[in-house]
């Protein structure tokens, strides 16, 4: 099980694409980016002690492009913990371009984001609901960032992911850490969808640019 925890889907997406779109968000949207150090005091009290417990898991950040603020002006934290006043996921104004190509394209698709993860960060132990998968994929990315899993037994299996244009399937309903042991970012968009849908995802093919 371990060993198929993170997979490869079946199509491409253009490595320059997803860099322009990153890069249009450094330059454009740093208003709608969330990090703990501007806004670590608006998620609730018992992620925020669970999160204290480990410095590095205050060090990843990022933008949900799509938000689950009634807000959506606010930046939005990347797990569903915030204290202002929330609603279902849809999109922000950071839905454009490649990304809405991707959502006409996987319109079952939900809950996206661009997450940074830093040098030492990490996403503490943990699993997912279990009826969504996560797709990750990279844009640039940090040869020692691992993901990291284990099964009932305790045994683990370490992982990385290239940035060629990949779009990688991760099980998210095993548990599951990520680390980045590297000097550099560690950078992706990141979206879920339902476990029913994966035949849709299978099918497609090709580069997407």
């Amino acid at each position: 099980m371990l060993e198929t925890a993170v997979t490869k889907l079946n199509f491409t997406i253009k490595l320059d694409s997803l860099k322009e779109y990153y890069h249009v968000l450094v330059t454009k949207y740093d208003h709608l980016k969330w990090s703990w150090n501007k806004h670590g005091l608006n998620i609730t009290d018992e992620w925020r002690e669970r999160m204290m417990q480990d410095e590095g898991t205050l060090l990843p950040y990022g933008w949900a492009i799509q938000s689950n603020l009634v807000d959506i002006t606010l930046p939005c934290p990347p797990y569903n913990i915030s204290t202002h006043e929330r609603c279902d996921y849809r999109n922000t104004e950071l839905a454009f371009g490649l990304v809405t190509k991707l959502q006409d394209l996987m319109p079952y698709t939900y809950r996206w984001s661009l997450v940074v993860q830093p040098p030492k960060g990490k996403v503490a132990r943990h699993s997912d609901q279990g009826d969504e998968y996560t797709a990750h994929i990279p844009i640039y990315e940090a040869g020692l960032a691992v993901f990291k899993f284990w099964d009932k037994n305790e045994n683990q299996q370490l992982f990385t992911m290239n940035a060629d244009g990949s779009v990688y399937l991760v099980d998210t309903i095993i548990d599951h850490e990520t680390e980045n042991y590297d000097t550099t970012d560690r950078i992706g968009l990141v979206f879920r969808f339902k476990r029913t849908d994966l035949p849709k995802l299978l099918a497609i093919t090709g580069e997407i640019s």
